[in-house]
């Protein structure tokens, strides 16, 4: 059975395709020509993974504010793990490993001690961000310096096959099992859940785990674009990401709305009207104006179109329920 069109979602949507639309036209349609687009989808495509998993965490009303500093960590130690002779399959291996395990402590710190994860993901943030500081400050370089071998992973033939196996691992996990269910349980009502038998702490646990592992990820994804890593690898990285979500239609407090197509849409459009606005001649500064009026358009009209929509079922439920009584009164 066909799930019914939910027309407030499509408001997203619509205002992403005005924007991308708008500044094609701006820029004489150098915006979407074929070389522009190749480069804009290896952009997006760290931005991708990462949402992937942070849709875990979203979905239970949460946000994991370390994913930007767990790029630049993975990617460091993952290096230093595998060394200069190691294979880009093995470092990719380490980074999600890496990026697992600091995930795995932002969510039992939370889950342990019953504290808000915003709070725990800032001081981790604020803490990796130190310490990896103080490494580059103290190294010879001041940077890393990937080898070939680990740079041939920045090839769309290695990149797009991962991109599609980790997208189709997320849906089935998160729209078709129970750990999904569960997830967008915890973020409907939390106490609910709980009393209905769901192990709260675990889910919150597995879910920073996870998006914790997909920040891992695209640390490679990420890296290999740039040639390697420097103390400021990832800053800023998280709030791109949380902008496309929400830019996407995901809702700020998670639950049954949260869905896995609105992060794929948000998030190459946060990319591609970024790019579009630097073709433009759009200073940094100015471009973090119009991002902030871009996003509370689109969470203001979703939110008003979804009452819309919801009082309009009200209303042809009124009439539904008018027309059986009138037909049982006949009777």
């Amino acid at each position: 059975m066909m799930r019914k069109i939910k027309w407030g979602n499509l408001v997203p949507v619509l205002i992403i395709l005005v924007l991308i639309l708008g500044l094609a036209i701006v820029t004489n349609g150098q915006l979407i020509k074929s070389s522009t687009l190749i480069s804009l989808l290896k952009q997006s495509m760290p931005y991708m993974i990462a949402g992937l998993g942070m849709v875990f965490v979203m979905s239970m009303g949460s946000i994991d504010m370390s994913i930007g500093v767990n790029i630049c960590i993975s990617a460091t130690l993952g290096y230093l793990l595998v060394g200069d002779s190691g294979s880009w399959p093995m470092m990719f291996i380490a980074c999600t490993v890496i990026g697992a395990l600091i995930g795995f402590f932002n969510g039992g710190i939370a889950a342990l001690f019953n504290v808000p994860s915003f709070m725990v993901t800032i001081a981790v943030q604020i803490g990796l961000r130190g310490a990896i500081n103080a490494y580059f400050l103290a190294s010879e370089t001041g940077r890393i310096v990937f080898r070939s071998n680990i740079l041939a992973f920045d090839k769309l033939s290695n990149k797009i096959p991962i991109l599609i196996v980790a997208t189709l691992l997320v849906i089935y996990l998160y729209e078709y099992s129970p750990f999904g269910y569960k997830l967008k349980a915890v973020g409907e009502n939390t106490r609910c859940a709980h009393e209905s038998g769901i192990n709260v702490k675990k889910m919150k646990i597995l879910a920073f785990t996870l998006c914790g592992a997909f920040a891992g990820m695209a640390s490679l994804f990420f890296a290999c674009r740039v040639g390697g890593v420097v103390n400021t690898a990832g800053m800023g990285f998280e709030m791109s990401v949380i902008l496309g979500m929400f830019l996407g239609g995901t809702p700020v407090e998670g639950g049954m709305e949260t869905r896995i197509f609105k992060l794929l849409i948000g998030l190459p459009a946060v990319v591609i009207i970024q790019s579009g606005l630097n073709i433009a001649g759009v200073s940094s500064g100015l471009y973090q104006l119009i991002q902030s009026i871009i996003l509370i358009t689109v969470i203001i009209s979703s939110k008003y179109a979804k009452l819309w929509v919801d009082r309009n079922d009200e209303k042809l439920m009124a009439k539904a329920r008018d027309q059986a009584m009138d037909a049982a009164v006949q009777e």
